[in-house]
Order: C-alpha cells, then structure tokens, then sequence
C-alpha cells in the first residue's frame, strides 16, 4: 500500500511539473512569437530564459555565416554590457561548439573542461562556474546559441534544464527569423520609399535630399518626445512622403525662382491634399496620410488646408511642421540662400505657439543644444 501511495505521490509531482512546463512554454510562445521588432524580442527572450531558469546570468549570440563567427547581441548579468563588445569564432569554447556541432553542451565544472575559453572570465572578472549552452535552429538554418550560465542555486544543470532552454531556443528561432524577415522587408519598402522620394524631390534641384533630411529631422524629435518604436517608424516614413503630393504640381510652379503669384501659390497649397489622395488606398498608412495632409497647419489655426487648430493637428502633422520649416530655412532656393542653424533655430523660437506646437520646438531646441540635430547631408 504504501509502494502504491509513494507511487502516486511521484506521478502527482511529475505531473505537476509537466504542467508547469507546459504552462511555462505557452507564455514563452505567446511572449515571443508575435514581436516582430528585433531589439525588444531578444531581450525578452534573455529576460525569460534567466527567470525560468534562474541563472546569474546568460546570453544570446547571432551567427554571422559571413564570418563564421557568433556575436553576442544581448548578454544579461552584472557584467553583459561588457562582452557584447565581442565575438566567437564557430567551434571556439563552448558557444562556438555549440554552433559548430548543432548540439546542446552542459559543462556544470567548467575549471576542469577542455572546452570552456576563459576569455570573457578573465575580461569581466565575472567566475562561471557551470554553463548550459544550446543551438538556436530554423528548420536547418543555424540562427545561433543561447546560453545560461550558473545556477543561481548552485546545483548543476540537469536535463530538464536543458529540454526548457532547448524549447525556449526552438520557439525563439522561428520569432528572430520572423524579425529578421521583417526587417529586411521593411528596409526594402524604406529603399524603394527613398527611391520614388528621390525622384520627387528631383524635380526641383533645390529641394534635392529635402525629404530625406526631414525625415530624419523628424525622427530625432520623436525619439526625443520618447515615443515608442513603431511610431517613430510612422515619423520618419511621413518625413520621407510628405512631400508625396508635389508629383500633382507642375514643374515650372516648383522650379520659378522668381515670386509666385496667387494662383501658383494656390497650386502649391494643394501639394498635402494631393498627397493624402494618392496614398488614401492604402489603409495601414492612415496615421501617415493623417500627418502628410496636416503638416502645412499652423497650431493658432492659420494653416491649410483645413485651419485646424493645436491639438486638432495629428502629433505627426506638428512634428514635420517643424522639421519641414527647418529644413527649409536651413536649405539654398532659388530666390535667396539659406540661413544658418542657429539662426533657424532662433525663427523657429519666435513661431513658437503660434505656427508651432510649444512641446515640439521645445523637443527640437533640447536636441539642438545637446549637439544632436544631425542628418544626412547636412
């Protein structure tokens, strides 16, 4: 009787910790397999693995199949920040081993392993003890290693840690692939963006890198309100379009170097909303096409095309407000040469509240006197 109770006993408790594992994984894929932006992923995935392994520290190194070489891209611990400055070359210590043979390695007395490259010990001062390394694998594609590195209670890694962190490096494979897809994806729609831009901004040799520049103008100034990734993406693909609706104006219109009378200036005026209807098919846009269409407002409502006012204009609208009117000043035109950046800055100061959102040249001037206002072609 008392065989059969210790029996069940066991069971439950296996039982238990299968459901823990399984409930473990299913936050891991749900954490992991739907964020597309590689930064943010991968420390995600260094956060998981350190608690649910509970480990003093571990890593993640990219293969480099042009190098044959692993770069550490996140490191966690108390000295990570210091070995991301470094690589692995495939089949060096433990990590490169990992990579070379596609299979998991546990060391738990790393002093008495022929494996084991003292190396980043000896750079940090940091003392690993036991390390649990395991292949990152696409289908046949090697993505990389992770690794977890001493216990946080002492005990060696067993292979139950070892089947939770080669599960974590499965599901985190498929994500990095997933990211690294939409990434490239992503720069190719930019480079084709720059492209048409380019070709844009051709029409008038004045305006050459025009939208460019306020692209990254624009940027700079959402990244210094701390808005969040993806709409800083919104930001700076705005910049690069909204200028989009000059391809609807003549070319003798935006080429004359002499004044424009009303009737031209009413043409150019109609450049935003010429802009929103070309890109209107597109509804993923809607946040851009919002700030392509708004950025000649003024914020006391005296802009076009709609004379909205403050607030009523979309935060991408006020945002290239600015760094159109900046680029502007700073830019040669046909009718006079453009001006310095201190002096920019100061016309921008007296717009203040009146053409201009106060927060936003309030943005621009913090990045001015920090020495940051900086980008391509200027």
């Amino acid at each position: 009787m008392k065989i059969k109770i210790g029996k069940i006993l066991k069971e439950n408790i296996s039982l238990k910790k299968e459901i823990e594992r399984l409930y473990l994984i299913r936050e891991i894929s749900y954490k992991i397999v739907s964020n597309l932006n590689l930064s943010d992923l991968l420390k995600i995935i260094m956060e998981i693995v350190k608690e649910s392994l509970m480990v003093e520290a571990c890593s993640l190194l990219l293969l480099d199949s042009k190098k044959e070489e692993l770069y550490f891209e996140v490191a966690l611990g108390e000295k990570g920040d210091t070995i991301k400055r470094y690589t692995v070359k495939v089949g060096e210590g433990i990590a490169g081993k990992v990579a070379q043979t596609r299979t998991p390695i546990i060391e738990n007395n790393v002093e008495s392993s022929n494996i084991f490259n003292p190396k980043f010990d000896y750079l940090t001062s940091f003392k690993t003890k036991s390390i649990l390394g395991v292949p990152m694998l696409y289908k046949d594609e090697l993505i990389g290693v992770i690794e977890a590195i001493n216990k946080k209670s002492d005990k060696p890694f067993d292979y139950e840690d070892l089947d939770l962190l080669q599960t974590i490096a499965n599901e985190a494979a498929v994500a990095i692939k997933n990211a690294l897809l939409y990434n490239n994806l992503k720069s190719l729609f930019f480079d084709t963006i720059e492209s048409l831009v380019n070709a844009i901004d051709a029409k008038d040799p004045y305006t050459h890198g025009h939208s460019k520049r306020v692209s990254e103008f624009s940027y700079l100034i959402g990244k210094e309100l701390n808005l969040d990734s993806d709409y800083l993406e919104k930001i700076r693909l705005a910049g690069l379009l909204h200028d989009i609706g000059k391809i609807g104006v003549e070319d003798n219109i935006l080429r004359k170097k002499d004044k424009l009378s009303e009737d031209e200036l009413m043409e150019i005026k109609k450049h935003p909303i010429i802009g929103k209807n070309i890109l209107a098919p597109i509804d993923l846009l809607e946040d851009i096409i919002k700030g392509i269409e708004e950025h000649h407002e003024r914020y006391d409502g005296k802009g076009y095309p709609k004379g909205l006012k403050g607030e009523e204009i979309s935060l991408i609208g006020r945002i290239i407000s600015v760094a159109d009117t900046l680029d502007a000043l700073i830019s040669d035109r046909p009718y006079r040469k453009g001006v310095s950046l201190n002096l920019a800055i100061d016309r921008i100061k007296e717009e203040k509240g009146k053409q201009f959102d106060p927060s936003i040249v309030e943005a621009l001037l913090s990045l001015y006197r920090r020495g940051l206002l900086k980008c391509s072609g200027f």
